[in-house]
């Protein structure tokens, strides 16, 4: 019976995965929830839902300050919080250089050609701040308030501080 290779393949001169019901080997990646040798987060403390659901609503108040503040408070006190915090602040950086990005694409020809059409393909960043702004802090805010951790999609949230 010829061996079966495990569906996503091995490490180049590695042995065999890891044996059925056997201690999850990291070379692997990291196993599924619950697995020995996945990272996880500790369960939330009382407060840490609260600050968690903060470091979203307060970027539709006071737009980044809330979680960069948060973020630099409770970074050595809760993982879980650090994690919220750094996706908030992830996500307002990666609509700063959308937006920035697009713009540096269309001002030169609209200055250039003095003329406004140049700067049409703006409206998209500018929405992309508008309403997704508004379903990815609330859907985060909600997924916190659970004790739960949600990435962002990845081109809407480069993750650049963790």
């Amino acid at each position: 019976m010829t061996e079966q290779p495990p569906p996503y393949g091995e490490p180049y001169g590695q042995p065999p995965g890891p044996p059925p019901g056997g201690q999850y080997d990291p070379r692997w990646g990291y196993g599924p929830p619950g697995v020995p040798g996945t990272p996880q987060y500790a369960p939330p403390r009382n407060d840490d839902n609260t600050w968690a659901i903060f470091a979203y609503v307060g970027v539709l108040v006071i737009s980044f300050l809330a979680p960069l503040i948060i973020y630099l408070v409770k970074m050595r006190e809760s993982p879980y919080v650090r994690f919220h915090a750094a996706q908030a602040m992830n996500f307002q950086i990666t609509l700063l250089i959308h937006l920035l990005g697009v713009a540096a694409l269309c001002v030169p020809p609209a200055i250039i050609a003095k003329s406004p059409v140049f700067l049409i393909p703006l409206v998209f960043p500018y929405l992309e701040a508008l309403i997704g702004q508004w379903v990815f802090l609330i859907l985060g805010a909600v997924k916190a308030g659970k004790g739960e951790t949600y990435r962002f999609p990845t081109f809407f949230c480069f993750r650049m501080i963790r």
